[in-house]
């Protein structure tokens, strides 16, 4: 299997699509977020980050993390993976207030 790595980045709440799995194999997800904080003089962000594989729930990240990690998801070839980012809480609701980047493979 060739290597395969991806980076993408998101910008506001929302679906995500990360990648879909060219062969099969073991994958990792690694994201890194920007959110609105009590420093901005926004009020704290309520970001919650669901890894979804063809439609399942394989991960639950905290209220208000900066960041998630998968290191390893088990894929068949196509098995498509997406990022959902979702809250309620204000400041996290304007537009680009919630910013990152996820990188992801199967390179280890």
């Amino acid at each position: 299997m060739a290597n395969f790595q991806a980076l993408q980045s998101i910008n506001g709440l929302g679906t995500f699509a990360l990648f879909t799995a060219p062969s099969a194999g073991i994958y990792f997800v690694n994201g890194q977020l920007m959110l609105p904080s009590l420093t901005a003089g926004s009020g704290a962000s309520q970001v919650v980050t669901l890894v979804k594989q063809n439609g399942s729930t394989i991960y639950t990240g905290i209220a208000g993390a900066t960041g998630f990690q998968i290191n390893q998801i088990t894929c068949a070839a196509g098995d498509a993976i997406t990022a959902v980012l979702s809250s309620s809480a204000a400041p996290d609701q304007v537009e680009n207030a919630v910013r990152g980047v996820v990188g992801c493979g199967n390179s280890f």
